[in-house]
């Protein structure tokens, strides 16, 4: 598929001095769609991979590179205060944890919505913090499992473990790497962690998701040494996302086939039944140009991989809005 081979050309750290014949016009709703539009337009306008296109193509994922800079430096200098005078231990999750460690640069990956982990215990604390910084809380979703909060400019949300209710924080946090750059007490996820904390994110759309997350997979599968295989299926299971690791590992290896032989490693053990149920998504979920996918589906979907609750977590919203 020549779309798809464009993707990756253009979503590597080192793309080829070429570009696959493709529909310029398509590849840049899919890229700009899948959030990959700012590291594409990176690579166009530095390496020779984009040496005589057309200019309203480069120009329209510089913009998006552009902009995607400016909001990440201003939700970055606004939420830091916050976390470097935290008065608890907090990691940062998503895009927050992959900048700088996945990704060389600020402007590769938009940091999408801001997402950090507290124990629930801690989570009263922290919000008073976030009060005294200038955030207000804007409500509470998942049964009270993760609490959101504004200052008028940007909005962040806390929860307890890999997803909200997952109630796994303190293991998150016993097995995180400090970032001093964030705060004494700020921490990002394992990479095991962060590995099963991205299907959850995928898993929470029924696997219907943006193919940035999937970069941020292949990026750690990457990592030397190779991320502990009993680790991450053992999360997952503890979690329920059995489900969703063989559906994300599925896609991902369609996706990026160089990193196909690690993912296989980390397949966890599912019933037949489930792999067949799971498989149909995969089917359905594996083109990047399907931007639109029936409501019906993408919900049977969720309820068919979505992750287990805890039931209410240790309250980091519940008292705190």
């Amino acid at each position: 598929m020549a779309l798809l081979d464009a993707i990756r050309a253009l979503s590597e750290f080192d793309p080829p001095r070429e570009l696959p014949a493709v529909d310029l016009a398509e590849l840049a709703d899919v890229l700009e769609a899948h959030g990959l539009a700012p590291l594409a337009s990176y690579h166009l306008e530095s390496r020779p991979v984009g040496v005589g296109l057309p200019l309203q193509f480069r120009e329209k994922l510089l913009a998006l590179y552009q902009g995607v800079v400016n909001d990440n430096l201003f939700k970055v200098m606004a939420l830091r205060p916050l976390l470097r005078d935290s008065p608890v231990p907090v990691a940062v999750l998503g895009g927050l944890a992959a900048i700088d460690w996945l990704y060389p640069h600020l402007a590769f990956r938009p940091l999408g919505d801001l997402r950090v982990a507290v124990r629930g215990a801690d989570g009263a604390r922290f919000a008073d913090a976030a009060r005294q910084a200038g955030f207000a809380a804007t409500g509470v979703e998942s049964d009270g499992a993760l609490a959101r909060f504004s200052d008028g400019r940007i909005s962040f949300s806390i929860q307890e473990g890999t997803f909200p209710g997952a109630g796994d924080c303190d293991e998150l946090l016993e097995r995180g790497t400090r970032l001093p750059a964030f705060g004494p007490r700020v921490l990002r996820p394992s990479a095991e962690d962060a590995f099963v904390a991205a299907v959850a994110e995928q898993a929470e759309t029924g696997l219907y998701a943006p193919l940035i997350g999937f970069v941020d997979m292949r990026e750690l599968l990457r990592l030397e040494p190779p991320l502990d295989a009993n680790r991450v299926k053992g999360h997952a299971r503890a979690v329920g996302l059995g489900r969703a690791l063989h559906g994300s590992l599925e896609l991902l290896g369609r996706f990026f086939p160089d990193v196909r032989t690690r993912a296989q490693a980390l397949v966890p053990e599912i019933s037949p039944a489930e792999r067949v149920a799971v498989n149909a998504i995969v089917e359905t979920a594996s083109d990047p140009a399907k931007l639109v996918h029936l409501r019906g589906a993408e919900a049977a979907a969720r309820a068919l991989v979505a992750p287990r609750r805890r039931g209410r977590a240790a309250d980091p919203g519940g008292p705190v809005v």
